[in-house]
């Protein structure tokens, strides 16, 4: 069964990325780019990952890059981009200029931190978050209106993704973190609600913060009430 624990994860994810992708039509080709964007990111984050986070059995064997990182990365990326128009029933409406070149600007710091920052002693699992609260800071510097939105995309997909924890992690395989996991020993290593590591818990909020707005500042929307337009 702990073999296709990380596949029932992006399972699960897939069943809410499929709600909303049918419930929002004005949100599928956004949601469709950004999640192969990020189907493909999970494969480039997961190189590292596997090196000093954890080691976990896949469909394609143990400890290597497989096809639950590609289908995680692709649902949680398109989640956390339209998790909040479909709560709040918001549409998008253009509102300031692209800034396409800056957002490659961080997507290339961030490729640069986690490249160089792991073989100075950083964890990969900490970089990455830390990477993401600084450049959603950064966003929010440049588009504060965006505020609110990228608080509550964090605390969504926090709310999504806690409880299908609970059910795999403490349900299912109440023993998967002590075998696989590798900072049970560390500083990194406190858990939340008996076996889920902590640091599961900030990465899931601090992603669905920047999740949630980079799309808007790489585009120049901004959310808007649907004022009972066709969802």
């Amino acid at each position: 069964m702990e073999q296709y624990i990380y596949l029932f994860l992006g399972l699960f994810l897939a069943v809410l990325w499929l709600i909303i992708y049918f419930h929002k039509k004005d949100l599928r080709r956004k949601m469709l780019k950004s999640s192969l964007i990020g189907g493909f990111s999970g494969f480039i984050a997961e190189y590292w990952y596997l090196r000093d986070y954890w080691r976990p059995p896949t469909v394609l064997g143990n400890a290597v890059i497989s096809v639950e990182d590609f289908l995680v990365g692709f649902v949680i990326i398109g989640i956390s981009m339209s998790i909040y128009n479909f709560v709040f029933r918001q549409n998008e409406i253009e509102a300031t200029p692209t800034r396409k070149g800056t957002f490659y600007i961080l997507f290339a710091i961030g490729i640069v931190a986690m490249v160089s920052l792991p073989p100075m002693g950083f964890n990969s699992m900490l970089v990455s978050p830390i990477s993401f609260i600084c450049f959603t800071l950064f966003i929010l510097f440049q588009r504060p209106d965006l505020l609110k939105k990228a608080i509550l995309s964090g605390i969504l997909l926090l709310a999504i993704a806690f409880p299908i924890y609970v059910i795999l992690f403490e349900l299912i395989a109440p023993d998967y973190w002590n075998k696989y996991w590798l900072l049970p020993d560390t500083k990194l290593g406190i858990r939340c609600y008996g076996t889920i590591p902590w640091i599961e818990i900030i990465w899931y909020f601090s992603w669905g913060s920047f999740g949630g707005v980079c799309y808007d500042f790489y585009s120049g929307t901004k959310p808007v009430p649907a004022k009972n337009q066709e969802l």
